[in-house]
């Protein structure tokens, strides 16, 4: 593979990265302590630390899955570009 079909995948995957974590980011930090769904037994306190970690670990799968789709997009978007560029 050429260098410049390696740039595009990372700059696909690090684009993809970015715009998930800045949309997991944007609702992650919503106080859920008096949340209607919060279990009676379970102070509000506990509450928010495991909604905070939970949305945390989430946060970070996504990215990664979204990093991967970026890579998968950018090699794809090279491929036929490249492919369309050697039949000249």
């Amino acid at each position: 593979m050429r260098p410049i079909g390696l740039i595009v995948i990372v700059i696909g995957a690090a684009l993809f990265a970015y715009l998930a974590w800045r949309r997991t980011t944007s609702t992650m930090y919503y106080r859920s302590a008096n949340s209607s769904i919060r279990p009676p037994h379970v102070r509000p306190e506990d509450y928010e630390e495991w909604v905070m970690v939970r949305r945390k670990r989430w946060r970070l799968v996504k990215t990664v899955a979204a990093a991967v789709l970026g890579a998968i997009v950018g090699g794809l978007l090279f491929a036929m570009i490249d492919s369309g560029l050697s039949r000249s």
